[in-house]
Order: C-alpha cells, then structure tokens, then sequence
C-alpha cells in the first residue's frame, strides 16, 4: 500500500511537470494575439466604459484611445501580466466618436487588435454644465492636459471633473449632495456625501473613489468608529490617514447671559482617521474659548464660529479656518494647544487693510506662506490674499493680493489657490457668480468657466491623464 501510494505522488508530480513544461512551451511559441475584445457600456455613468480583453496568451495589455480625426492619444492604466484583462476608458466627453484599440507586450512581442469605434452619449445624471466663456491665449499652453475637480452640493449630488474647455471628462453621481472634494496624491477622489437637510455643508460619509468607480474607502457615521457627522473639507496627510472638521457639543452654564444652567454650544472639531477607519486623534474649539466673552453666545450656540477649512502641515499641526471669527489658527498636533491666530482681534500685528473676512480656503503655498480667500463679507469685495507670516516677532505681511471686480464678490464657500507650474496665477472658484476663474497676479481674467450648480471648490489636477506606456 505505501509503494503504491508513492508511485501515485509520484505520477502526480511528473502529470504537473508535464503541464507546467507544455505550458511552458506554448507561451513561448503561441503567437501573441488579440483574441476577442468586449466594450460595455453602464448606464450609471456614460462617460466610463470597462473593456474586457482576452489575450493568447499572459502578458500586458493597454487600451490606445482618441476622438475621431485627432492624433491625441490617450491611455488607460497598464494591466500586468495576464491572459484576460480588465481596463478602463474613462477620459472621455460625452456626444463624441472615439476610435480605440488593445496593445499586448510580452517581452519584446508586441500585438495590436484593430481599431473599434465607440460612441458616447449625453449624460443624463446629476451633472451641472459648464460654460467656457474666456481662454486668453497665453495660457493655452499651460492650460494642456490640464484638468479641474468640483462638485455639485445639492441633491441629487455629483462629483465631476473638467477640462480646459468646461467638457466633464469624469463623474460619479450621488443621491445625496457632494459637500466637498479633494484629488488626492494617489490619483483618485476623497469627498464628503450628505444630504441637504444637513447644515453647513455637512455630511454622514466619506467616500474615496478610484477613476474606474471603484470604492476604496467608505466611512459612514454610525458604522465602525465615525461618530460623528463631517463638514467642509475632507483630505489625506501623508502617511495617508484621512482627516476631516467634524461638528462636536459641550455644555457651558449660560445662566449669567440669561442662557440654561446646563446650555448646549454647537461647534467644531478636527477628526482624523486611519486608512481603515480607526479613529486616532480629535480635537474641538469648544475646549479652546469661553462662551461668557461672546456677547451674542445665545444667538451664536447653534453654530458658533463656523470652521470652514482643514490643512494639515508636514509636521502634523494644521491650520484651520474660522468664517465667524475671521481667524485662521494653526493648532498644534501633540497637545491641541492653539499656536496662534492669524487676523482680526489675532495674535499677528496686522495692517488694518490687509483684515479678511468670511475667509475659505487657508493653506500653505511657496515657502511657508498662508493663502486664503477672502469672501470680503465686509468689503464685498473678494480677494485672494498670501501672507508671510513672521512668528518670532508675530508680525503678518501681504505678499500678494489680488482683488476681483465687485460683480465677482461671492458671500461664501468658494476658493482662491495658486495655478500653473510656475505658481505665478492664481485659480479661483466663485460660488454666488458661479464661475471659475483663472487670473494672473495682477487680476487680469485669463480664463473664465461659467458653473450651472452651486461649487463649494476648485481644484486644479495635473496628473488626471495616465501616462503613455513604455511598450
């Protein structure tokens, strides 16, 4: 019995060596060939197309695509050795004729399917339009390959992604309204979901998407550890934990201001998340002020000082905008104390004139410097401001403003940010105009898209093209 269950492993082994060598073989003498391509098309998003590709044999596959009668070329990601392949194309606009074909590499072989046509059609979803109205032809070379994340706050929701020329090139529509959304340093989409009921452009889930639709991260409050309801920024830091503003409570006797013994104060906080939704570190303002020195803490308790902007520095602390307060504070990581508080009633000797109000949008740019959007909810006047600020001596300077016309004053969200490789322009979303802007640092209106929904923000994205294959 024990000779003969030997001799079975035995035969066993040579049956899977013969297997492996006769595979072995066809690999390398099977011609390396397209054999049958399958494009669908999904109804939930018109303008992203899976394409399933059958090969001969293992090896890479890469899908070439283009609008008919153009030479350029784009590409979906590389999909690494296998005989069946999955790929993308999702860099499109829609109502257009594309030609695409499949291209195979093994080794030095290299194979390419015919050329098929493919057919986009109108999108139908909860997408705004977008107007190009202005491209003044010095930036047109900076403007290529060039392309813009945005969102649509109301619900229905979408996240969407433009080109130069206000086309949507990408989208994922939500039931609910797309509060805020961030492109992120690993290609894909980070945003907050919500409905409208809830204020301040909150909402009850993170979502990060990758640009094929998949979902790479969700985090929804009353699952796992979000607790809490998110609002106006959502981002990475990098080692990729995500972090967010959150709302937070706290009861605070009221009773000297003609409030209740055991009152209700409505604020905000910092909420960070590991990448599998481990909650480690929060933070709130209302362990940072007094409610008796706001002389309207009654009128104010709903919503007191309203955060509106989260960023966090390389060394950890982060800057975070207050809208009602017209401060930005940077709060230190390690212990939660403010370090300091830049703008009116701040910390920083500060020119009157150089004052913000309602600001969005706080972030470093250059060399340490600070940007804002001022909304200018005193002035109505918006600007785009850039502060050099001096911690040594807390003294706060201007290093660049740029002030819009009165009939691009926007009461609140938008952003103001640096564009371009030489961050010599500035790239502004306008949310009560409705447009989005590109200005040099003068002012001067270079580009121009007219919004047909309510952004909260613009981002410019870089590197939103895949690259061309080294095949």
């Amino acid at each position: 019995m024990k000779k003969k269950k030997i001799w079975l492993i035995l035969a066993g082994l040579l049956v899977c060596l013969l297997l492996l060598f006769r595979t072995s073989i066809e690999d390398r003498f099977i011609p390396l060939k397209v054999k049958n391509i399958e494009l669908m098309k999904l109804p939930s998003n018109r303008l992203r197309f899976p394409v399933n590709i059958n090969a001969s044999t293992g090896c890479d596959a890469v899908i070439q695509y283009w609008k008919k009668g153009s030479k350029d070329t784009l590409y979906s990601t590389v999909s690494y050795g296998k005989q069946r392949h999955q790929l993308y194309i999702t860099n499109t606009v829609a109502r257009t004729s594309y030609r695409f074909r499949v291209m195979l590499k093994k080794g030095k072989e290299i194979a390419c399917s015919k050329i098929y046509p493919l057919e986009t059609q109108p999108i139908y979803q909860a997408t705004p339009y977008f107007s190009l109205e202005r491209s003044d032809p010095s930036v047109d070379e900076e403007l290529k390959n060039k392309y813009f994340l945005t969102q649509i706050l109301t619900q229905p929701g979408s996240v969407v992604i433009i080109d130069r020329t206000g086309e949507i090139v990408w989208y994922e529509a939500f039931q609910k309204g797309v509060k805020v959304s961030h492109w992120t340093k690993d290609r894909t989409v980070l945003c907050i979901v919500g409905p409208e009921k809830i204020p301040s452009s909150g909402g009850d889930e993170i979502v990060e998407l990758a640009m094929d639709g998949g979902v790479l991260t969700h985090f929804k409050k009353g699952k796992g550890e979000m607790d809490k309801l998110v609002h106006h920024e959502v981002r990475k830091d990098k080692e990729g934990n995500i972090y967010s503003l959150t709302f937070t409570k706290k009861l605070a006797d009221l009773s000297s201001v003609k409030g209740k013994k055991k009152d209700t104060l409505n604020g905000d906080g910092i909420v960070l998340f590991s990448k599998q939704g481990k909650k480690l570190w929060e933070w709130s303002v209302l362990d940072h002020l007094d409610p008796l020195k706001d002389p309207e803490i009654l009128k104010h308790k709903k919503d007191w000082v309203h955060a509106n902007s989260l960023y966090r520095l390389e060394n950890g602390d982060f800057l975070m905008s207050f809208r009602d307060l017209n401060q930005v504070w940077k709060i230190d990581f390690k212990t939660g104390k403010v370090l300091w508080k830049l703008g009116e009633k701040g910390d920083f000797t500060l020119d009157p004139k150089l004052f913000f109000s309602a600001q969005h949008y706080a972030h470093p740019v250059l060399n340490k410097s600070l940007m804002i959007l001022d909304n200018g909810d005193k002035t109505h006047i918006s600007r785009a401001m850039i502060f050099n600020l001096d911690t040594q001596n807390m003294v706060a300077n201007a290093e660049r403003i740029v002030a819009l016309p009165p009939e691009y004053y926007t009461t609140a969200k938008g952003s103001a940010g640096l564009f371009g490789v030489k961050k010599d322009k500035f790239l502004f979303c306008l949310t009560d105009p409705r447009a989005f802007l590109i200005t040099d640092m003068k002012g001067k209106i270079l580009w121009k898209v007219r919004v047909g929904g309510d952004p909260y923000r613009v981002e410019e994205i870089s590197d939103f093209r895949n690259p061309k294959p080294v095949f």
